[in-house]
């Protein structure tokens, strides 16, 4: 995360593929919204847009996909995208599709990476349902009041039938904060998905129930990082297989997990 922000982070073919599988996905449940931003203010609209009308989806067709999440832990912007909310039994399921290249199902320690990403979806969709975050703390997060839509975008708005009711970033950043509030009860159980990347085949789901107390645990291990409290730790051998896919490996990185032997 910190050699993102310093260096940029490189969009690989894997991750184009893992995309393209998932708007395909998308394509399948939500209603699809042809908007072409021209701007960084004409893309946050969009994509409060685009969730605003998977979270109605949710309540109207019971299933509701990439729907954008916004938080904060100790101060930090906490963002993310769910890839579905789906009712069942009368509560909302979280569930994740992870795509992978390899066949085989995933290793405990990349399970668990998934596990905290779960984790903290599951804390922002209980943060925006209880109010803990609201359309002020985004506002002040992102300073939205500041921003304006280009007029491009305006006219598309326009031309594809969105109301002067939403026709602003707070207007609809007001609706989405306000259709959060609205959903049922998130239920404790939490899945991930792997999906065959070539195929599309289900290789497995992992199923597991939101812990409260350990998602707790997690965030103030990593805001001692942020904090400066504690240096980066090395990746440890069990996981090795994240230096694989880096493009810091070597290079930019000096904690790479052979180092926890030096």
């Amino acid at each position: 995360m910190e050699l993102n922000y310093k260096f940029g982070r490189k969009i690989t073919e894997e991750i184009k593929k893992g995309r393209q599988m998932h708007e395909e996905m998308e394509g399948k449940v939500n209603i699809p919204v042809m908007l072409e931003p021209t701007t960084w203010p004409d893309s946050l609209f969009k994509i409060l847009y685009t969730s605003y009308l998977a979270v109605s989806g949710l309540r109207e067709r019971g299933k509701g996909r990439e729907i954008q999440m916004y938080g904060s832990i100790g101060g930090y912007r906490l963002s993310g995208r769910i890839d579905q909310l789906e009712t069942e039994g009368g509560k909302v399921v979280i569930s994740d599709d992870k795509t992978r290249s390899d066949p085989s199902p995933p290793s405990d320690a990349q399970i668990l990476t998934n596990k905290v990403q779960m984790f903290m979806y599951r804390k922002m969709l209980d943060d925006a349902r209880s109010g803990e975050y609201t359309l002020q703390n985004f506002s002040r997060a992102y300073q939205i009041d500041k921003m304006q839509l280009s007029e491009q975008f305006k006219r598309q708005l326009r031309a594809t039938g969105v109301g002067d009711g939403l026709s602003t970033l707070k207007s609809v950043a007001d609706a989405y904060f306000d259709e959060l509030k609205g959903i049922p009860e998130p239920s404790a159980r939490l899945r991930v998905r792997y999906i065959d990347k070539m195929t599309g085949d289900e290789i497995r789901i992992y199923s597991f129930d939101y812990n409260p107390e350990e998602a707790q645990g997690i965030i103030k291990h990593v805001l001692q990082f942020w904090n400066g409290e504690r240096e980066s730790e090395p990746v440890k051998e069990g996981e090795k297989w994240k230096c694989n896919h880096c493009k810091f490996f070597g290079e930019q990185c000096k904690v790479w997990w052979p180092q926890g032997k030096l």
